[in-house]
């Protein structure tokens, strides 16, 4: 299956699943909702299959289409695109992506970095301990806020890596330099939760002494006592957009969004994972 064509899958089966399809015009409730919901934009295997040193081959998928494709057929006008989906670092080129989100009355509500040639593992980062790798993660970090702020993207979400539990100064350190990057092009930085490898307390400490914001990931918590007692630390420093899951042998999404309002959350809830399953509930706890 074609990157491209999972997306349109994914949404299409969300949308249908909870009415926005069916839903009339009228229907302020649903799109008032609606408002509030974001897509993350991730297709399965990239990471692990792209051979980062050749170019994309053309037809494998047009990153371009996206914002006209949620926001006309679906109604989603909050686009979240991880950096290694665009494919130039020419300025005229996010000119032209501003420009498809502006024709779809859609704009870009954050920018997730993933530095490393491959996978996840936040091996460059800001945050390192190793003060090479911090360096160039940050001049990396740095040239993806130059194209952030040519989208008008609000934020950009840098990963932590393993290192930060062992050395949260440094990890620190780093993350001032980028944040005062940030600022000055008007690009925030946030961080979510990334598992057990940094305690939750470790992790609001490093965000909130280094000036950046988080991004409550409902998901990434573990348990259900772990999820609901890191969302109450984290929805406090969130800016832009809370990363939205679904498993329920894990945690209760319904008592999560419910967190969420009760913590006084105004940003954008951005499905990241199962889009049919997880619109489907979002919209009903909304």
């Amino acid at each position: 299956m074609k990157r491209r064509d999972f997306l349109i899958g994914s949404i299409a089966a969300a949308s249908g699943a909870c009415g926005v399809m069916k839903a009339p015009a009228e229907d302020i409730v649903t799109l008032s909702k609606l408002e509030r919901v974001g897509v993350m934009v991730n297709f399965p295997g990239l990471r692990e299959t792209r051979d980062w040193s050749q170019p994309v081959p053309p037809g494998e998928v047009d990153i371009m289409d996206v914002p006209d494709l949620l926001a006309h057929r679906y109604h989603i006008h909050n686009v979240e695109v991880q950096q290694f989906h665009f494919l130039s670092m020419e300025p005229s080129y996010y000119e032209q992506f501003l420009g498809r989100l502006k024709k779809a009355n859609s704009r870009m509500v954050d920018m997730p970095l993933e530095l490393d040639m491959s996978g996840y593992t936040g091996t460059i980062s800001p945050c390192s301990s190793d003060p090479q790798i911090r360096a160039h993660a940050i001049e990396l970090t740095k040239q993806w806020i130059d194209r952030a702020a040519m989208l008008e993207c609000p934020s950009v979400m840098v990963n932590q890596g393993h290192t930060v539990a062992a050395d949260p100064a440094s990890a620190i350190e780093g993350l001032k330099i980028v944040k005062d990057y940030g600022e000055s092009k008007n690009v925030a930085i946030i961080m979510e939760e990334r598992g057990k490898d940094i305690p939750i307390d470790t992790l609001v400490k490093v965000i909130k002494e280094s000036g950046i914001f988080a991004n409550p990931d409902m998901g990434n918590f573990g348990d259900e006592e772990a999820t609901e007692r890191g969302l109450r630390l984290m929805y406090p420093l969130a800016k832009t957009v809370s990363h939205v899951k679904y498993n329920p042998e894990r945690f209760s999404l319904e008592i999560a969004v419910a967190i969420s309002k009760e913590m006084g959350y105004r940003g954008v809830y951005s499905i990241e994972g199962d889009a049919p399953t997880i619109l489907l509930y979002l919209m009903m706890y909304l």
